[in-house]
């Protein structure tokens, strides 16, 4: 039996939980030196959302492999003022947030935004920038340096690896193994994730996934190596190297699976 969330409303307005049977079914600003910083209960129904978007549409997502349940939240818009860190400026949008996920201790929480891809310019330029790169990528893809990530993080993205184009049942969307760091850190299993950074064929929404993995090469924490110092773009790329050769199978969560969860997203 799978866990499949479908989430309804006018953009999400009705989140409605249940586990259909055999069904299948956050560039970062960049930093001026590279320092980083429950069981369910099955319900048939869970509390509604007011919404406020305009747009109407259905979300269903298969979790099973990787998470026992999914949670739901609106988050209002937040408009841009000069008290206002730029990064934290942004639409309204929908996420959410999977519970007891396969790995507990980590810096970033497994979860996925949902944002309108109408609002993010006006609510903020570098959103509405990261889109666009996004829909150019997909079109060409031809990687940079950097590779189009949502939600904007007040860290660089420090590497990008394990790259993979991947269809979801409502577009399309590149997926990544990344790190995001304000300092020299080695790379390492409490910071390194899975992000999922795509568009609905109609492109009315983006979806970014932040999904946190883990693999026996790397140390488990970020202790700073000062030898890293001495070379430290020497040092990425042979990480990158090296997490290029591991197989899917040696992440936890397997690759593999997570792909297959994000290929199950349909927004319809």
């Amino acid at each position: 039996m799978k866990n499949v969330r479908s989430f309804r409303g006018p953009l999400f307005v009705l989140f409605t939980a249940g586990i259909l049977m055999l069904s299948a079914c956050g560039p970062a600003a960049p930093a001026t030196s590279p320092q980083p910083t429950e069981p369910p209960a099955i319900a048939t129904v869970v509390p509604v959302i007011e919404p406020s978007m305009e747009a109407a549409a259905d979300i269903t997502l298969d979790y099973s492999a990787v998470a026992q349940d999914v949670t739901i939240e609106t988050v209002p818009a937040q408009p841009a003022s000069p008290d206002l860190p730029y990064w934290e400026a942004g639409p309204e949008y929908r996420l959410l947030t999977l519970q007891g996920y396969t790995i507990a201790n980590h810096l970033h929480k497994p979860q996925i935004f949902i944002y309108p891809v109408a609002d993010l310019a006006t609510a903020n330029e570098g959103m509405g920038v990261i889109a666009g790169d996004l829909q150019a990528l997909l079109q060409t893809q031809q990687t940079g340096v950097y590779l189009p990530f949502l939600p904007i993080f007040n860290a660089q993205q420090v590497l990008h690896t394990q790259l993979e184009y991947i269809d979801f049942m409502s577009g399309q969307g590149v997926r990544f193994l990344t790190q995001y760091d304000q300092g020299i850190l080695p790379i390492n299993n409490y910071e390194l994730f899975y992000t999922f950074q795509g568009l609905t064929s109609d492109r009315k929404y983006y979806i970014a996934a932040i999904l946190p993995v883990t693999n026996p090469e790397l140390p488990d924490d970020s202790q700073v190596d000062e030898s890293l110092m001495d070379d430290f773009q020497g040092y990425l790329s042979r990480m990158i190297t090296l997490l290029n050769e591991q197989s899917a199978s040696s992440f936890t969560p397997d690759l593999n699976t997570l792909d297959t969860m994000i290929s199950s997203i349909e927004i319809r």
